[in-house]
């Protein structure tokens, strides 16, 4: 149970003041407070660029909180998220975060020289290379409103899509426009799990002019505005699991993997088949996850375009034909026994104190958006819960991840209505339920 609560701490973020708006509040605040190291409550301006072209401050605050705690709508403003910086709402932040917050110093220093983000010819939606100031690529973003389904998308696909076969746009398991959100989401619950598959991600904010602002922008002089989107870690020598697998197979995995690299490998694949049951991904497919592997190194696996996850409802109880399966449930690494080490550490940590904490925690984060609608973040908290009931008792039953794909969705609603657990089963704090939607008349 202590390990349980150790990982439940809290998320640094970080806020952007431009220049032309913050230098006057920053003198104010050096004149109020004595310099000091950060501690809960106070303010220190983290990066300052020497030239005056290009001067960005980004203002870092630390503040702690209970996710045990139910959250109110009156607290919401001052407890809304830790994953998110330069935001336009609340500064939550945490200074353990400091190698984003500095990629994130480098990403607004490359702006602030010129060095403007690349848009990325392949996907569906507006994803954008980012760079530090020597022109290496350093990041990902994806802005919120340059999604595959939002009005500023640049790909013409998806417009096409739109006007001439409406009935197949979009998903109706998924709330649309928010993938930036569930990217982001993806990467708290790696890290949670302790599964650290997934580059780490973040909400910001970025102006750009390479950013698509529409086409009223074209006769005029355009006013950059930040965009507000998902910030993932660049990981460097990576190749597509598409391409990797294919060179095995033509090989063989004999004579490609040494017998360490191949039960490596083995542990990161089911880590991340953990995380897709968890998140209930609907877009993980072999061009998604990527393999780094290279002769007399370990190999690695990053998991990245998690933006498709955290389903209102079960996909596959929710349409027929649409199911979304999980493309890794038929490779053979998939029906292989979960690692033994994995199992047990996920078995101690999947308790339902646990599972309360991160619903709370994605709750709120959930919230960060504007657009939020409380019942779409209830049902998809009760989704998430019933996953984790899943993957609890698949655990227990000692079964492959091909396996856990064919068990009975679920949903868990709460039994308790402000006291959240401190101990007792699954079943004494959460009400399991069929996921059944016969009922209702759209998601």
């Amino acid at each position: 149970m202590a390990r349980s609560s150790n990982l439940l701490g809290t998320y640094p973020s970080t806020r952007l003041e431009h220049p032309n708006s913050s230098s006057q509040r920053l003198q104010q605040q050096q004149q109020q407070q004595p310099e000091s190291d950060v501690t809960a409550g106070q303010t220190t301006s983290i990066l300052n660029n020497n030239d005056n072209s290009s001067k960005q401050h980004i203002s870092v605050s630390t503040k702690s909180f209970d996710t045990s705690t139910e959250i109110s709508e009156t607290s919401i403003q001052a407890k809304i998220s830790e994953l998110v910086a330069t935001s336009t709402r609340c500064k939550v932040t945490n200074t353990k975060d400091d190698d984003f917050n500095a990629l994130l110093g480098e990403v607004m220093e490359a702006i602030g020289a010129g060095i403007h983000p690349q848009l990325i010819a392949e996907g569906s939606s507006g994803s954008y290379f980012v760079y530090n100031k020597h022109g290496k690529t350093i990041g990902i973003f994806k802005p919120k409103d340059e999604e595959p389904f939002a009005d500023l998308n640049p790909k013409w696909p998806k417009y096409f899509q739109k006007i001439l076969c409406f009935c197949c746009f979009g998903r109706s398991c998924l709330i649309p426009n928010v993938g930036y959100l569930s990217e982001t989401a993806a990467s708290l619950v790696d890290e949670r799990l302790n599964l650290f598959v997934v580059p780490k991600t973040r909400v910001v904010k970025l102006a750009s002019p390479s950013f698509n602002y529409g086409r009223h922008w074209l006769h005029e002089t355009p006013k950059i505005k930040g965009k507000e989107g998902s910030l993932q870690t660049f990981v460097h020598g990576y190749q597509s699991a598409d391409v990797v697998l294919a060179e095995w197979a033509s090989l063989g995995t004999e004579n490609t993997l040494t017998p360490e690299n191949e039960e490596r490998f083995t542990l990161l694949f089911q880590k991340m088949c953990v995380l897709d049951y968890a998140i209930r991904n609907t877009d993980r497919h072999l061009d998604n996850w990527l393999v780094r592997h290279v002769p007399d190194e370990p190999i690695q696996v990053a998991v990245i375009d998690n933006g498709l996850a955290f389903p209102v409802k079960h996909p596959e109880c929710a349409s027929r034909f649409r199911t979304f399966p999980f493309a890794w449930g038929e490779l053979s690494w998939a029906q292989k026994p979960l690692n033994p080490n994995l199992r047990q550490q996920l078995l101690n940590l999947l308790t339902p104190v646990f599972v309360h904490k991160i619903g709370e925690e994605l709750k709120k984060f959930f919230r960060h958006d504007r657009e939020h609608n409380r019942y779409l973040t209830y049902s998809q908290i009760r989704v998430f819960r019933g996953q984790l009931w899943n993957l609890k008792e698949g655990l227990e039953a000692n079964e492959s991840p091909s396996e856990w794909v064919k068990r009975e969705p679920i949903i868990a609603t709460r039994r308790f209505r402000h006291s959240p657990p401190v101990t007792g089963t699954f079943e004494d704090c959460f009400r399991r339920l069929p996921a059944d939607y016969s009922h209702r008349g759209c998601c």
